[in-house]
This record gives C-alpha cells, structure tokens and sequence, in this order.
C-alpha cells in the first residue's frame, strides 16, 4: 500500500468514525483479508458456500499503473462504457472512463474537491455522472456531498443541499437520484436513505435510523422501489439488504459479509438483488444473488467465481439500465485494483 493510499483509507475511515457510524466488523474496511468474519446463527460456526447459479461472463475492463484502489464503477446506460472512481497515483482522488471491451481508459478528472469518492451513478441520458464524496471539505468539516460532472470530463459540481450528509452510495432512477449516507450530526447522527431531483434540489429522507446503521450501497426499482445494502445492520455485525417501499425499511436478506465501499444492483428483470460481498468461510470475493422477495443465496456464476475467488476486497457494483451488463470493482485485485465488466 503507498502512501496515497494510506491517506486516503486513513481520511475515510476518522470520517465514519467522527459521524459516530459503526464499522461492520468483517475486518475489510481497512484493507484487511476479512478471513475472520463468519455468518449464520449465534453458534458462530461459518456457513459453507452456497452452491453456483448458472454463469456469467467476466472480463477485465481496467488495471493500469496510473491508477490504484477503484472503489465504485457504473456502466453507462447501455453498457458500452465503464465509469469508476479510484485514486490517481499522479493526481489524487478521481474519475475513469474505459471501454466495456477494456480500450480507451480516460482520466476524466482527479484532486480537489474529492476526496473520499465511494460511490458513483450515471444520468439515464448518459450525460452526467453523479459522484458520492464521503470525504469532502466544507467549512473545515470532511463531512461529505454530492457532485455531478459531465461525462466528457471536467470539474465536479457540488449538489447543493447534500452537504454533510456523508454521502456513501448513490443510484440515479429517471429524473430522480437516491443515495445513502447519514441524518444529524455527530454524536446523534444516524444512518439514512435520501431522495432528491437530479436537477437540484433538497433532499428527502426516505428513512433515517434503526434498522439502518451503515447504509452504503442502493438500487431502485423502475416503481421507485429502493434497496440497500446496511454494511453493519445485522445482528451478528454483517450486512443485511433492506427494500424501502413507502414506508419502514424491511430486511430481504442478512448476514452477507461484505468488503468496502460495499455496492449491490438489480437483475435486468429486477427479479434478483445483486450483491458484491466477500465469502463467509474463506473471507475471498464472491458476487450474490438474492431474490427480491426473500430467499437463499446464490452465487452469481462459475466463472465469475472462478475468476474473483482469490481477491479480497469486494468494492461497488452497478448495472447498466438498458443491458444485464454490471461494472464491479475490487480494491486490491491484481495488486493495485481492478475494475470488471460481468455480462
């Protein structure tokens, strides 16, 4: 790890700390294997693996020397270019573009005003990238906004409004953008899922508190349905994936041990919860799928397992709203971070 790296993870995490958010306790948020985390009942003993369902193709979209650590990717809308954020060794935190067949990466922007970008969305046009700065400076305090930026490049513009809510994930659904992040401040703050007008606006809590306690990745359903992955809300201290329908957040599913920044999609058909999350036994990657009423876990494919099985640090994950083409980021994979393409 260099030393940008260390900075950034350093910043990232006294910013959670200081909000009086919990850590989810799978010892991946600080860069580590996570191989002590278990899940299941209260006995502690390690669930084994669920078995694969199906297959899905994978292929790698961007590792390259200029940058390190990607945290978050989305595809564009249909699904022929990847946007993620990561750190640039030359400029700080920023903004990629690169081909779904792995051509042309771009740095489309890098330094200030980011600093922590955990969380990234595309416009439903493909015009405009919406970022999730956990880290951003205002008044002194690094407590985190919204910025939208042109797909073509240029600098971030701050979302007014979203200004100290500690913004971690965050998906765009029609003229409509959902993220989460936190409602207070320190030491009351809380756990929180917003909604807000993609062209501006103030922001509206969908839900803030218990159950939630880490929200960070979220999906919406084209009825406004809206999921998230709580990276901390279950009681054995792992994951658990809630709907928000018009009312009180209520569990789908729990006990998945997650990497950071955690991230989740739907199926094209919406029918499946997709979940980036690591293996219970073995502390490795692995890629989830949950039905959207409830139900067992599944493994997203052979190869995809195949391939991601020995990485460690399970980042974001978007779908493009078109296609069933996902963009999935690991932090750590092939040394310095890599960002997939899974179709």
């Amino acid at each position: 790890m260099n030393d940008i790296q260390r900075l950034l993870g350093a910043a990232a995490l006294l910013t959670f700390a200081s909000v009086g958010c919990s850590s989810s306790g799978n010892g991946n948020d600080n860069g580590s294997s996570g191989t002590s985390g278990t899940s299941g009942g209260s006995s502690g003993t390690p669930t084994p693996p669920p078995p694969p369902a199906g297959d899905l193709g994978i292929a790698k979209a961007a590792n390259d020397a200029q940058f390190t650590s990607p945290f978050d990717a989305t595809p564009d809308p249909d699904g022929k270019v990847i946007y993620f954020t990561a750190v640039s060794l030359k400029g700080g935190p920023a903004v990629y573009k690169v081909g779904a067949d792995g051509q042309g990466l771009t740095q489309l922007f890098a330094g200030d005003p980011l600093v922590s970008p955990f969380g990234i969305s595309i416009t439903d046009d493909g015009k405009t990238l919406v970022v999730a700065d956990s880290g951003a400076e205002f008044d002194t305090e690094e407590r985190g906004a919204l910025f939208t930026m042109s797909t073509g490049g240029g600098a971030p513009t701050v979302m007014a409004g979203t200004q100290g809510t500690l913004p971690r994930g965050v998906d765009v659904r029609g003229d409509s953008l959902y993220y989460t992040g936190i409602s207070g401040t320190f030491p009351k703050s809380v756990g929180a899922v917003y909604k807000m007008p993609v062209a501006g606006g103030n922001p509206t809590a969908l839900a803030s508190g218990a159950p939630l306690r880490e929200p960070a990745g979220i999906a919406v359903t084209k009825t406004g349905d809206v999921y998230v992955l709580d990276a901390a809300a279950a009681s054995t201290r792992h994951a658990s994936v809630f709907k928000i329908a018009g009312g009180a957040p209520t569990e789908v599913a729990r006990d998945i041990m997650v990497g950071f920044p955690s991230g989740l999609a739907l199926s094209a058909d919406e029918s499946a919860i997709v979940v980036s999350a690591l293996d219970d036994t073995l502390g490795t990657d692995a890629v989830y799928t949950v039905p959207v009423g409830g139900g067992d876990r599944k493994l997203l494919g052979d190869a995809v397992q195949k391939t991601i099985g020995n990485f460690v640090e399970s980042s974001g994950l978007h779908r493009a709203r078109n296609t069933g083409v996902f963009a999935w980021a690991d932090g750590r994979a092939n040394k310095t971070g890599t960002v997939y393409v899974l179709k």
